[in-house]
């Protein structure tokens, strides 16, 4: 009917987006219960997309959740005042003393962190039913977990990892469809894209479970887009269950840790970095 059509449009306003134009308009958007993995071999930059997506949607007024198991906060912080400031990462984490208008762009970019007050973090090792206390009473629209091998299972399986992960998996299913919200769980990827000549990964690389690939509603994978330039991603959709499939070109900037490129990213209505 015509009501339950307008109804379904509206329930618009509680999706959330990647702010990666081409990617938000494969998947659509993702909702409560979903459960969306951004999967990556180490070092291509998953965690800086993670933090990219989590800005967007702090700037467009969501409430984030960001488990992080693998950095410290201070860490976390010096990424994200690195693409506030632009001031290249290797001096927020080494430098002395301020160089030309440095001073300026770090107090600047302190300034403009303000913005994601909306932003909790959580650090340190958690099991399953940690990530379930914390997103329980949180009212979160966004939950992100950094990443899901590094999670703990609440019942340990001895030497039999993949049944441990499978039950990660599932476990954090159950947390996204019990308390209505949206989860982007990072994963690794085992080594057998690192063989091919294009580099390009599939959905059986999700390292130690098929239980990633069946739980996940969207499932998203990053790899580098040029074995001698390492700034040159590519990006696709490789599961949609509400969305179509398709992929992209990204650029990666590491010293201020951003992707951008060609109509890239989605505008905020009012963004801080501008």
């Amino acid at each position: 009917s015509v009501s339950a059509f307008l109804l379904n449009r509206s329930s618009d306003l509680d999706l959330v987006f990647f702010g990666i134009k081409k990617i938000d308009e494969y998947v659509g958007g993702v909702e409560g219960g979903d459960v969306v993995v951004l999967a990556a071999r180490p070092a291509v930059g998953k965690s800086a997309m993670a933090l990219q997506i989590i800005e967007y949607n702090a700037l467009n007024g969501k409430k984030v959740c960001y488990i992080n198991l693998e950095m410290q906060e201070k860490q976390i912080y010096e990424r994200m005042l690195a693409k506030a400031s632009q001031i290249d990462m290797l001096r927020i984490r080494n430098a002395v003393a301020f160089l030309n208008d440095e001073e300026e762009k770090f107090k600047s970019g302190n300034e403009k962190l303000k913005a994601f007050e909306n932003i909790h973090v959580r650090n340190g090792s958690a099991r399953v039913s940690d990530v379930r206390s914390c997103v329980k009473n949180g009212n979160y629209d966004l939950v992100v977990i950094d990443y899901l091998q590094l999670v703990k299972p609440d019942k340990v399986r001895g030497s039999i990892r993949y049944a441990e992960v499978g039950d990660i998996s599932r476990g954090i299913k159950a947390i996204a469809m019990d308390y209505n919200v949206p989860i982007i769980a990072l994963s690794q990827l085992n080594r057998a894209s690192e063989g091919k000549e294009d580099k390009e990964p599939t959905m059986s690389e999700l390292r130690e479970s098929g239980d990633i690939e069946q739980d996940a509603s969207v499932i998203i994978m990053l790899w580098n887009g040029n074995n001698d330039d390492k700034s040159q991603k590519r990006i696709k959709v490789d599961k949609a269950r509400q969305g179509r499939l398709g992929s992209e070109d990204l650029v990666f900037n590491g010293s201020s840790m951003s992707f951008v490129g060609l109509d890239d990213f989605t505008e905020v209505e009012e963004n801080p970095f501008e």
